[in-house]
């Protein structure tokens, strides 16, 4: 941004794509769901330590994409890949939970497809806080980052998508048009 430089190009969405997506992520999410809340949170904290693999490399995109100075951009994504407990209050917050003197049992039961337009201005860090939450859930999730930072969402996914279950984390990228598509597709069970 500083500049004015191209620093990449990403292939937008044709509606077809993301419809193809949205299939997949709907036919994977039962099988998701049928792990365990453990499990689903083992395998979220094996996706993080993915991502910090490349906390550098991830830091310098921000940077490049959307103009974050780079000590705030490390800062961000020092907190995308240190998530452990984060992810452990989620698994927490979705176990079932007896009240009434146990007359009453609270059961979370996952959506489907959630889909997700990520941010601009943390679009690491921002990403992950609405995504682990979905799959910790049982949820699939369809990620759309910004225009504005589709690499470096693209690079969050990756981390995601190299450790989860095939389906379970997909990437689209694109402008509001490819979120309309996204938000407004019938198998898309929340937004």
């Amino acid at each position: 941004p500083a500049t004015g430089e191209v620093v990449g190009r990403v292939p937008v969405s044709s509606a077809e794509e993301v419809g193809a997506v949205i299939a997949r992520a709907k036919a994977a999410q039962l099988a998701w769901a049928e792990r365990s809340l453990a499990e689903r949170g083992a395998l979220l904290k094996e996706a993080c330590k993915k991502l910090a693999e490349s906390q550098e490399e991830l830091a310098k995109t921000i940077v490049k994409e959307m103009g974050k100075v780079l000590a705030e951009a490390i800062e961000e994504v020092g907190g995308a890949v240190a998530k452990d407990d984060f992810i452990d209050l989620v698994v927490e917050a979705n176990m079932p939970i007896a009240m009434n003197e146990g007359k009453s049992i609270v059961i979370r039961q996952p959506h489907g497809v959630v889909s997700i337009c990520a941010p601009w201005n943390f679009p690491a860090d921002e990403l992950l806080l609405l995504a682990i939450p979905a799959l910790i859930a049982g949820n699939t999730v369809v990620v759309k980052p910004s225009e504005v930072a589709p690499m470096t969402g693209a690079k969050v996914m990756e981390a995601l998508m190299a450790v989860l279950p095939s389906g379970v984390a997909n990437l689209v990228q694109g402008d509001g048009v490819v979120g309309g598509a996204l938000v407004q597709h019938p198998d898309v069970a929340m937004c």
